[in-house]
């Protein structure tokens, strides 16, 4: 982008504004008659088409223009900027002509890519339920019979029968012994596999035209006579 000034004053100024929206600082030049036969190939460098490259270093080096070129990122945001002052057409210098000017602007729309990450995530919880299972047991008691008798001993009976001793009956039984064993059940897998998908981009875009309309003539002073 260029701007052409009437004095170095006003480019300064330029210069700190687009420093000031963002542009930097190296690269955007104040060119003045210093630059010589050189500024003409130097702006067809810059992307400038060359008649009108020619036509602006004229109006730098013979014109006493000061030219303002700068490289920005935001090319329309730059444009603005520049806008905000009084820039001169390369006639005008040369010449000394009256140029009104006016500006068609088109926007382009651009579509860029930016890669978000997403995915899924596997997470493992625990969770306790109750969990009944029947189970027999087998189980042995004892029992005490009492009989009632009456019967006579002899003497020799009776030296036996009376003696200390003791009986013992011995029952057993079956209890509940808990274990558990960990079974696996099934299993989750995750698997990334790469895909494309295509999609269309919407958005409004704006222009603007220049349309030259004539203005009908009317009476600026009072009528006179020849």
């Amino acid at each position: 982008m260029i701007g052409l000034l009437a004095d170095r004053e006003s480019a300064q100024r330029v210069r700190g504004a687009l420093v000031e929206a963002g542009c930097d600082q190296k690269m955007v030049v104040i060119f003045d008659r210093q630059a010589g036969e050189g500024l003409a190939e130097e702006l067809v460098d810059r992307g400038l088409e060359q008649a009108r490259a020619r036509l602006y270093a004229e109006a730098v080096v013979k014109g006493g223009g000061i030219l303002v070129a700068a490289e920005a990122e935001k090319a329309d945001q730059a444009l603005a900027v520049m806008n905000r002052f009084e820039l001169k057409a390369p006639e005008e210098m040369l010449h000394g002509e009256h140029v009104e000017r006016a500006q068609s602007i088109e926007e382009d729309l651009k579509v860029g890519k930016q890669q978000a990450a997403g995915g899924k995530r596997l997470v493992t919880s625990i969770h306790e339920r109750q969990v009944e299972k029947p189970v027999t047991l087998h189980e042995e008691e004892v029992e005490v019979e009492r009989r009632r008798e009456d019967h006579r001993l002899s003497p020799d009976e009776a030296d036996r029968a009376f003696r200390e001793e003791t009986v013992e009956l011995t029952a057993t039984s079956e209890r509940p012994v808990v274990s558990k064993e960990a079974r696996v059940t099934g299993e989750v897998a995750l698997r990334k596999r790469a895909v494309e998908r295509r999609e269309v981009v919407r958005e409004t875009v704006r222009r603007q035209d220049v349309d030259v309309e004539t203005i009908q003539e009317k009476r600026v002073g009072p009528e006179r006579q020849a």
